[in-house]
């Protein structure tokens, strides 16, 4: 049984080799994926099967303007295709949410079709490409999700 839960010390190697294996040389260093787990608190998850680490999500929030982040998603090769990009993500919006945040930010690159598909779903919007946002002369797509909070 696949459970979704807050990211453990423990759990930052499995999601360290996602990490490297889905992004490969644009993935976050291992010293700076210790160090999101311990500023972001309850915006990094895990999709677990016993032990195994199947996938994260990792988010931030950015109280001055109220406004969430979808920072890094990555799923498992062995794990696709199951909806766990999906189920990660809408878990970290509800804790965003809960959280006030008024909008919900992410990028993704143009070409990954299966993520923009994730992202559409659960209602972001956005198809602007913008040239080098990382300095890195990559393009990316920044999408958002409008929050209501009636």
């Amino acid at each position: 049984m696949i459970k979704i839960a807050k990211a453990q010390l423990e759990d930052l190697a499995g999601i360290i080799a996602i990490e490297q294996d889905v992004f490969d040389t644009d993935s976050y260093p291992p010293f700076v994926v210790r160090q999101l787990f311990d500023i972001s608190g309850d915006y990094f998850l895990v999709a677990k099967e016993k032990d195994k680490i199947l996938g994260y999500a990792l988010g931030g929030l950015n109280t001055k303007k109220q406004q969430g982040w979808v920072l890094s998603l990555g799923v498992h090769r062995d794990a696709r295709g199951k909806g766990l990009g999906k189920q990660l993500t809408a878990q970290l919006i509800e804790l965003l949410k809960a959280e006030y945040a008024e909008e919900i930010a992410l990028t993704v690159y143009p070409d990954n079709t299966s993520a923009i598909k994730i992202y559409k779903d659960l209602g972001f919007v956005g198809e602007t490409v913008l040239d080098n946002y990382f300095f890195d002369h990559e393009e990316r797509v920044v999408m958002t999700l409008k929050i209501s909070h009636q």
